[in-house]
């Protein structure tokens, strides 16, 4: 019997309506020309409300155009969940508006496999759209990260031995919170602004500067959610002999709403 995991924020960081949600995503994309003269392996992408964040998003995506992954391996934050490790979805398929999402079951020993982690989960989900259109017949396997920023290298460790010519690594991750709603603030570390921390995080990225990226991390008490996936991707591309990242655009949703509160949004790939 064919199980499904049912979207959990269709109609809310996404359209449900399933022709109106394919327009939006290919217009996203369609409205940046992919960059890397190499064939990408790793994309940046952020996992706000498409409302905020999905033209950033369409900007990492448009660096994988025309190009047929047959794997693509997705890494995001647990939100909700509090583990050690890396968890995997229990079901074959995920249901999205626009189509179903193959899922490849990895059934690693270092890989918990559980689909309560991933059940409410958004930071995944919101990508399904977006890599369903570019990639309807790759198979997917997403994981969620947890555990400490030191953990990365050994996450590293055994995802590098999952990657081939044909896979694809999806590295989910929205940038600072800032504002009252997230009791984080900017000029508490001497800055003037969410988007100023994000860039200095940034120029640790692209320096494939681990070590610098941690220590800002712990120094700033930054809320960049998906760090823990971010500096994994970092080891990872180390230990694969690949250019660092390359930055390639940047906003936040107070640029958008003028409120105090923000959430930074980057796109970034190798």
């Amino acid at each position: 019997m064919e199980t499904h995991r049912e979207p959990a924020v269709a109609g809310m960081f996404y359209t449900g309506n399933p022709q109106a949600l394919k327009q939006e995503v290919a217009g996203f994309i369609g409205e940046s020309a992919g960059l890397s003269n190499q064939q990408v392996k790793f994309i940046i992408v952020p996992h706000a409300g498409y409302i905020y964040s999905g033209r950033i998003a369409g900007k990492s995506f448009a660096e994988i155009e025309g190009v047929d992954y047959k794997k693509v391996m997705l890494l995001g934050p647990s939100h909700r969940y509090s583990f050690r490790g890396a968890a995997e979805s229990e079901e074959q398929f995920w249901t999205l508006p626009t189509g179903e999402a193959k899922i490849a079951a990895l059934n690693h020993p270092q890989v918990l496999r559980d689909s309560r982690y991933h059940q409410m989960e958004h930071c995944l989900e919101v990508q399904m759209p977006f890599l369903l259109h570019l990639l309807p017949e790759a198979k997917y396997s997403p994981l969620l990260l947890s555990g400490s920023y030191q953990s990365s290298a050994k996450l590293a460790d055994f995802l590098v031995e999952l990657d081939d010519e044909e896979t694809l690594w999806v590295i989910s991750s929205d940038f600072n919170h800032v504002g009252p709603n997230f009791n984080h603030y900017p000029s508490d570390y001497g800055f003037g602004s969410g988007e100023a921390m994000d860039l200095q995080a940034i120029d640790h990225i692209v320096a494939g500067d681990i070590s610098g990226l941690i220590r800002f991390m712990e120094k700033t008490d930054a809320t960049i959610c998906g760090a823990l996936p971010i500096l994994t991707s970092m080891h990872m591309i180390k230990s694969m002999n690949r250019p660092e990242f390359t930055f390639k655009s940047y906003d936040c949703s107070g640029n958008q709403t003028r409120d105090k509160n923000s959430v930074g949004y980057a796109s970034l790939f190798s």
